[in-house]
Parts: C-alpha cells; sequence; structure tokens
C-alpha cells in the first residue's frame, strides 16, 4: 500500500511575545538572516549519496536523486529508510524454507518519495511524504531537518498534518463512488450500517459502491457529526484495518482515509495506480513524481487562493 501524507512547514520564535499567535511565525524566505529553503537544500546536499546510521534508533538512510529548483524554490527526491538490529529468517512463501537469514547488521531499505514547496513571502510551507507498507518517514525527516533548521537560526522548525479542511477543500463537495473496508471483520449487528450505505454482502475486503440513481453522498459528509455517514463509518471502523472513500470530481478521482476525529487525524491519500505503476509494491518515481506535482498544485490552490501560484 502506498499513500501520500501532506504536511505544513513554519518557523517559530519562541521568545517573541506577539499578541497574535500567527505574528510568532516567520516568512520562510526571512527566517533572521536565514532562508529556509536554502537551508534545506544545503543541509541535504551536504549528506551526499552515502547512508548515515542513527545508532539510538538504528535506522539508516540517505538522500537519493534531489532535484532543487531554486526559482520555484521546489526540491523533491527520493529519501531511503531502513532498520536494523533484530536477526530474524526471510522465508519463500512458495515453499515455505528459509531462503536466508537476515543478520543484526542487515536492514531492509524502502525508498520515500518527497517533495517541499517553501515560499519565500508566506510563513507556511507544504511538504508530501510518501508511506509505503505503512511505513512513513515524518519523524525521521522532521528530526534531520529540525536540528539543521534550529542551528542556523535558533527558531522551531513545526511539521503538523496539513489540516484535513485544506488538504480536501477543493473535494469537500466530491461525490464519493465507494467506500472501501479493508480487512473487514463482519458482524451481524453491523450489517444494517453497511445495507445504509447501499451494500448487503460482507467480504474481507468490502467495496460498497453507490446503489443505481443514488448516492453514497459527499465527501464532506464523511466528517459531519450526525451525518448517516459519519455514524455509519463511526460504527464500521472498529472492524476494519481502514475505512477509505473514492471519491470523484471533474472525471479525477481522489481515495481518502476515513475514521477518527479528522481534526487531529493525519491526511492520508492513497496513490492512484490509474496514472502511477506499482511494481511488486513499488512506484514508479517518475510517475509518481508527476502525480504528485497535480497534487501539491491542488494544496497550492487551497492555501493560497487567488494568488496563482504552481510548480
Amino acid at each position: 500500500m502506498n499513500t501520500i501524507s501532506p504536511y505544513t512547514i513554519r518557523s517559530f520564535d519562541p521568545l517573541k511575545k506577539a499578541v497574535k499567535i500567527e505574528d510568532n511565525y516567520a516568512s520562510l524566505g526571512a527566517v533572521g538572516a536565514s532562508d529556509t529553503y536554502k537551508i534545506f537544500k544545503e543541509f541535504i546536499l551536504s549528506k551526499g549519496n552515502d547512508f548515515h546510521i542513527i545508532k539510538e534508533a538504528k535506522q539508516i538512510y540517505c538522500f537519493s536523486s534531489f532535484k532543487f529548483n531554486d526559482v520555484k524554490r521546489t526540491f523533491c527526491g527520493i529519501v531511503k529508510v531502513g532498520t536494523y538490529g533484530a536477526r530474524t529468517d526471510i522465508i519463500n512463501i512458495d515453499t515455505g524454507r528459509v531462503d536466508f537469514k537476515r543478520l543484526e547488521k542487515n536492514a531492509e531499505v524502502l525508498n520515500h518519495y518527497v517533495q517541499f514547496y517553501v515560499p519565500v513571502k508566506q510563513n507556511e510551507g507544504i511538504v508530501l511524504l510518501h508511506n509505503q507498507r505503512n511505513v512513513g518517514i515524518k519523524t525521521l525527516l522532521h528530526d534531520l531537518l529540525r536540528e539543521a533548521f534550529s542551528k542556523k537560526t535558533n527558531r522551531i522548525l513545526q511539521m503538523n498534518p496539513l489540516a484535513y479542511e485544506k488538504a480536501f477543500d477543493e473535494w469537500r463537495k466530491a461525490v464519493a463512488k465507494e467506500i472501501k473496508l479493508v480487512k473487514f471483520k463482519g458482524m451481524g449487528a453491523i450489517e444494517d450500517q453497511i445495507k445504509k450505505l447501499g451494500h448487503d454482502e460482507t467480504e474481507k475486503n468490502v467495496i460498497i459502491k453507490a446503489p443505481r440513481k443514488s448516492s453514497l453522498g459527499t465527501l464532506s459528509d464523511y466528517f459531519t457529526a450526525g451525518s448517516d455517514q459519519f455514524s455509519a463509518i463511526e460504527m464500521l471502523t472498529p472492524l476494519c484495518s481502514e475505512v477509505k472513500a473514492v471519491v470523484e470530481i471533474d472525471g479525477r478521482k481522489r481515495t481518502f482515509k476515513l475514521g477518527g476525529s479528522h481534526s487531529g487525524q493525519v491526511c492520508e491519500i492513497d496513490i492512484d495506480e490509474d496514472h502511477v505503476t506499482v511494481i511488486a509494491g513499488n512506484p514508479d518515481m517518475l510517475e509518481l513524481h508527476k502525480w504528485c506535482t497535480t497534487l501539491m498544485n491542488e494544496f497550492l490552490a487551497s492555501m493560497y487562493p487567488k494568488m496563482g501560484i504552481k510548480i
């Protein structure tokens, strides 16, 4: 499973005692005498293409294939991350036998695509982080950049989940085409909740589709307390590993994770496999870059309305 999580980045000055909290955040291009974009670029380039070890966390990482656009103030690349320290057997699922043993010094490495937009005048930028097999890199990447940022500016770099309201602003009224119940554990008492959404069969992975001449509601319905959609998802969420909504607007589709309080939830958007080829669980990185750029432009239009900002 491959998903994208959007985050915002801001620079907080803990020593500034502004009346308005927003005044404690500096424009990212002028944090004291420093430029956030240049700090990030300098730090990433300083790491080269080699793997680096974080002994406390038993992690390794490297920055690979990074490209910087100084005019648009964007950069993207692949962060390779792995963990080590545990001895395990690697089993061949066809034979049931051990193919080889993973030793304490062996690390399984996953490739995570990232894309940043760091404006010069605004106090908030956008970051897209790729999660693979339910594994993300937000904590690692934030820790690395925060330390480099603090050394240069004596300020605090914040990286927070992009609020759902901003993340799906354009999609708020998009019609829900499907609801996916991943690893659903059916119970007789819950079948009525499924029927509410137009489906009367249960199986391990349930796809609920809109009945003919009817609708599953809009995306915003699933985050509106008191709605039938919200109530149904609230009941179904404990019985699934994940609940997702596939929504469509103007022929474009997005898949959003549902459930829980969206005000404090990390937004996750499934990578659209109609546009990104995934082979053996790994997305084509060039196609992923193109798709994420479209996604980034949607967020920019939502974050900076009527400013015409695009990458």
